[in-house]
């Protein structure tokens, strides 16, 4: 949408030149999994990094790359057992990711630009549970599309901007990050 409203606006607003850039984002991870029934199994928020490179094609279309981590989620879960009684399990999770985007520019002349696009992102997870007798752990590959918006201020050389990306998991897991984001141009 923002893209479409960018390409109705372009006579308006002032031209920047094409460029690459390069930076770090520093942000939050929100997680939460529901169980089988619906009720919340691991929720946690924790602080996540990116490390990203960019270029910018044209005024209105960037498109973005970046590899990331988060710290570690940790939740203690009440897990039912056969034939009756539960059990207090502590998890532990933790991704890394490999994102790429795609994101349309609204640039303003003050120096302002707003973005939204779509992302796409492998995340690789590592898991460990543990009820303090037993455990077990493993690791597995999801790949989710990301809806993103953000605002960005820029300078000459350098920029920063704050953003927010909804991870589109299917089923009961849900899971956002926001990020400061700074960039240096090339």
């Amino acid at each position: 949408l923002l893209a479409l409203l960018a390409l109705a606006g372009a006579p308006t607003i002032e031209a920047q030149p094409e460029s690459a850039y390069y930076g770090v984002a520093l942000g939050n991870f929100d997680y939460q999994e529901n169980d089988f029934f619906g009720a919340p199994f691991v929720s946690d928020t924790v602080s996540s990094y990116r490390l990203m490179v960019g270029y910018q094609f044209m005024e209105h279309l960037t498109v973005e790359g970046g590899y990331g981590k988060t710290g570690t989620i940790r939740d203690t879960a009440t897990v039912p057992t056969f034939p009756s009684g539960t059990v207090d399990l502590n998890v532990s999770y933790e991704f890394s990711m490999l994102t790429i985007r795609l994101l349309g520019v609204l640039p303003f002349d003050n120096g302002v630009s707003l973005l939204g696009g779509l992302g796409y992102t492998d995340m690789k997870g590592k898991f460990s549970f543990t009820d303090g007798v037993d455990s077990a752990s493993g690791s597995e590959t999801t790949n989710e599309p990301g809806y993103y918006i953000g605002a960005q201020y820029d300078w000459d050389r350098f920029a920063m901007r704050l953003g927010y990306e909804k991870f589109d998991f299917d089923g009961d897991v849900d899971a956002s990050e926001t990020m400061l984001t700074f960039f240096y141009k090339i």
